[in-house]
Parts: C-alpha cells; structure tokens; sequence
C-alpha cells in the first residue's frame, strides 16, 4: 500500500508540474527588461550570461528575419512591449542584471535565465524570427 501511495504522490507531482507548464501557454516572445539600466538602442545587441557567453545576438537571427524588422524591437515600458505585435500573446519577460560592451549597448542577464532561453529554443522558433524586445530607460 505504501508503494502505490508513493507511485501516486510522483504522478501526482509530474500532473502538476506539467499543468503548470501548460498553464503559461507557449512562450510567443522575448522581453529584455532593461528600463533599470544605462542600456543605450543599438541595431545589433547583444544578449550575454554571467559568464560573457552570447544567448541573443544577430547570429541567432535568420537573415529573412533580420532584413524585415531587425533583430530586436524597443520599448518604453514593459505594457509596451507585451502589446507588440513582434511579441504579443505570451511573450518570456526576462530583467537585465547589468549592460556590458562598447558605449553599454549590450545586456547581461542571470546564468539560470540564460538556461531557461537555451532551452526554450530548442523547441520554440523566437530567437531565430527575432520575435525579441528590450524594454529602454
């Protein structure tokens, strides 16, 4: 008895931990929020870890993509972004931890954040349409 208790409480957990995940729905975006930052608009951003590793740049971008909207949109507020239509529905809201790079024109995000990306674009198609904003001060 206590086997089948112990085998219903792990099924019980996988149920939950899918509905979870099912309940947010398919990520449609990308949001960057760096309006807390001294992030200064580039044409060609960069996303980066903890650890200088790239996440988002223009090499994760197809070049159909890139040529008809560029590789990230920008906003004034996070309503903002989340209303574009490059992100709309049930874009990821990520926060920038701190800008990086020539003239603070690229972002760095939290290592667990990064991993969290990684592994969202091995199923979903965003990062390579570009379906990305960074929110700006």
């Amino acid at each position: 008895m206590k086997r089948a208790v112990a085998v219903l409480s792990v099924f019980g957990s996988i149920f939950i931990a899918f509905g979870l995940v099912f309940s947010q729905g398919v990520y449609t975006g990308l949001i960057f929020d760096a309006q807390h930052l001294s992030f200064i608009p580039s044409a060609s951003p960069k996303i980066l870890d903890e650890d200088g590793r790239e996440v988002y740049g223009s090499a994760y971008v197809g070049k159909e993509w890139a040529e008809k909207q560029g590789i990230v949109g920008y906003a004034k507020s996070l309503n903002e972004a989340k209303a574009n239509q490059r992100v709309a529905e049930n874009p990821l809201v990520i926060k920038a931890t701190k800008v990086s790079g020539a003239n603070n024109r690229d972002l760095v995000i939290a290592n667990a954040d990064a991993r969290k990306i990684r592994e969202l674009a091995k199923n979903i198609n965003f990062l390579d349409r570009a379906k990305v904003m960074i929110v700006v001060p």
